[in-house]
C-alpha cells in the first residue's frame, strides 16, 4: 500500500510537471503598433496598413539614390498592444500601453542610415542633417558608426567590442561596396509614427563631388504586427 501511494504521488508530480512544461511551451502572443517607413517623392508607398508584419518587412525598404544604396529608419517604432496567450488562445496577459520599444535615449531621436557607396567620394557630415517634424526642424547633434572596435576605436574583425563609435567631423566613406551602419542623433523626443509630416534632409550630410544632392526622405505612418512564441 505504501509503495502504491508513493507511485501515485510520483505520477501526480510528474503530471503537474508535464502540464507546466506544456503551458510554458504553448505560450505565444502577438503585438503591434505604428512605425515610420521611409520613401522618396511625394507619393507614400502603396501599402495596406493592416498587411504589414515583421515577417513581410524584415528590412527597411532600400531607397534608389544615384551613387549609393540607402536604408533609413527612425527609432520611433511604437507598440500599442501586446497580448500573450496560452494554447487554445486562452488569454494570459494584455499590455495596452504605448511603448517606444526601440528608442535609444529618452528626449532624443536617433535616425539610422545604412549606406553602401557605389562610387568613391561620399563623405558623411552628421551635424549637417536636418529632421523636419511638422513645422519644426532639428539639426543633427551627433553622429555614430556601428561596428566592432578596439580600445583605440580602430575597426577590427574580431576580439573587439560592438559599439556605436562617435563621429565628430566629416567621415569619408572610402570603401566602395562596403555597408556603413551610420546614425544621427537629434535633440527632440521621438516624433509619433502616426504623423505623416516627418521629413529627413541628408543633402548636406551625405555629399559627393560627382553625384547630385540627395532628395528629401519622407516617412509614411504604417501599422505593424507580429506574432511570437
Amino acid at each position: 500500500m505504501a509503495v502504491w501511494s508513493l507511485q501515485m504521488g510520483l505520477l501526480a508530480r510528474l503530471a503537474l510537471l508535464l502540464i507546466a512544461v506544456f503551458l510554458a511551451t504553448s505560450c505565444a502572443g502577438y503585438r503591434g503598433g505604428w512605425e515610420s517607413v521611409a520613401y522618396l517623392g511625394n507619393t507614400p508607398p502603396a501599402v495596406k496598413a493592416d498587411s504589414i508584419s515583421s515577417e513581410n518587412l524584415p528590412d527597411p525598404p532600400e531607397l534608389n539614390i544615384p551613387g549609393l544604396k540607402l536604408r533609413v529608419t527612425i527609432d520611433n517604432r511604437l507598440r500599442t498592444y501586446d497580448t500573450q496567450v496560452y494554447f487554445f488562445a486562452l488569454p494570459l496577459s494584455v499590455d495596452p500601453r504605448n511603448v517606444y520599444s526601440k528608442n535609444v535615449e529618452t528626449g532624443k531621436t536617433r535616425v539610422f542610415v545604412t549606406v553602401t557607396p557605389l562610387v568613391p567620394g561620399f563623405v558623411f557630415y552628421p551635424t549637417s542633417a536636418v529632421l523636419h517634424v511638422a513645422d519644426k526642424h532639428f539639426i543633427g547633434a551627433a553622429g555614430f558608426e556601428f561596428g566592432q572596435w578596439n580600445d583605440q576605436w580602430k575597426r577590427v574583425e574580431r576580439d573587439g567590442r560592438w559599439e556605436h563609435r562617435p563621429i565628430e567631423r566629416g567621415y569619408a566613406l572610402s570603401e566602395v561596396g562596403r555597408r556603413y551602419y551610420l546614425s544621427i542623433d537629434f535633440v527632440t523626443p521621438v516624433p509619433s509614427p502616426e504623423t505623416p509630416d516627418i521629413v529627413l534632409d541628408l543633402s548636406q550630410a551625405l555629399k559627393s563631388p560627382t553625384e547630385p544632392p540627395l532628395p528629401l526622405i519622407r516617412f509614411a505612418p504604417v501599422r505593424w504586427k507580429e506574432g511570437y512564441t
